[in-house]
């Protein structure tokens, strides 16, 4: 593949890295509720209890959302935005895999972790197709 089609490519991924967590941010951080239900999850309703589900998920994708969108506006930060993207997604995989090992196995765990798993492989894929001759020269 030309470097000028990686690069694209590596754009197009944290771009769509950006559409993701533009919906999970909003998911979690604006109406929390909603997010943990479709797992079931249930809490008191308490502002402290709300407030926990936002200043968690909602800022774990907002981090997130915030960092792809830097990586697009600031070419100069475009690998280190997506290295870091890459790093947070492959802690996420891990853990839920640890999951599935300590709290066992179950429908919801295996569809997540196939969710996971695969916008890992597409932003691993966007991080080794980003063309290293591209990166601006810090020497001098």
């Amino acid at each position: 593949m030309k470097p000028v089609w990686r690069l694209w490519y590596a754009r197009a991924v944290l771009a769509l890295a950006a559409f993701l967590f533009s919906f999970l941010a909003y998911l979690y951080a604006v109406t929390p509720l909603n997010g943990i239900d479709m797992f079931g999850v249930t809490i008191s309703g308490e502002p402290h209890s709300v407030t926990f589900l936002r200043t968690g998920l909602g800022a774990m994708f907002t981090s997130l959302l915030i960092t792809s969108v830097l990586g697009l506006v600031r070419p100069s930060l475009f690998l280190t935005c997506l290295s870091f993207v890459v790093g947070v997604m492959t802690v996420i995989v891990a853990l839920r895999v640890f999951g599935l090992a300590v709290d066992g196995v179950s429908a919801k765990n295996l569809s997540e972790l196939q969710t996971e798993g695969v916008c890992w492989l597409i932003f691993v894929s966007g991080w080794l197709a980003y063309p290293r001759s591209v990166l601006p020269d810090r020497e001098g």
